[in-house]
């Protein structure tokens, strides 16, 4: 009989939780299409982004759509595994300080290598070794948009986002932030102190 109570009970409270997550879904579908129609009526992204408490960029990033002018097709949003952002994100880190730059050139955008090359990470990382000593851990690895607002689980994003961590070393902090494109590759990378202000993304 005690059984038969619990077992009630966690079909009820698992089917409650499969409600929700339906409801959410809905409301994720009923928003991206009340989006879409207000931009539709001339709303701009501004107009949108004050309306849901975020930028412009932020709005187009996350509901915009662009037309590829040489096939004609939509370009949306992508999911992007945010977990995944921050694993590659600490995986930068992890490379850079194992001096192991020949496997982070593989992570990096082909167009991007020559402005991010081998010896220009490594003499950057030499002065954070003496700044502040060895990494020892991450500390709040999240994604955010490039002028800052934090991304959720399950945002379709449309774009570069960065990857930004604080690098405990040592003898002190450092900020660490990784733009990185749809496709997943590294696009940018940044190693400041963390009251660095303002950061380029």
């Amino acid at each position: 009989m005690v059984d038969n109570c619990v077992n009630h009970r966690f079909t009820k409270v698992m089917e409650a939780i499969r409600e929700a997550q339906q409801a959410l879904d809905r409301a994720k579908d009923q928003l991206r299409a009340t989006v879409q129609e207000a931009r539709a009526q001339g709303q701009t992204w501004a107009a949108i982004g004050d309306v849901l408490g975020m930028s412009r960029q932020a709005a187009f990033k996350r509901f915009g759509e662009v037309t590829n002018p040489v096939n004609d097709q939509k370009i949306t949003g992508a999911h992007m595994s945010i977990d995944q952002i921050r694993g590659t994100t600490e995986q930068v880190f992890d490379l850079i300080s194992a001096g192991e730059y020949d496997q982070l050139e593989q992570l990096i955008h082909p167009q991007v290598r020559s402005e991010l090359p081998a010896s220009l990470i490594a003499e950057t990382w030499t002065r954070v070794l003496t700044e502040v000593g060895a990494k020892e851990s991450y500390v709040d690895t999240h994604v955010v948009m490039p002028a800052g607002e934090r991304i959720g689980e399950d945002d379709q994003i449309m774009g570069t986002v960065v990857g930004v961590t604080t690098l405990n070393c040592e003898a002190g902090e450092i900020m660490g932030r990784v733009a990185i494109d749809d496709q997943q590759r590294v696009v940018g990378l940044l190693i400041v102190p963390p009251d660095y202000s303002p950061v380029p993304f």
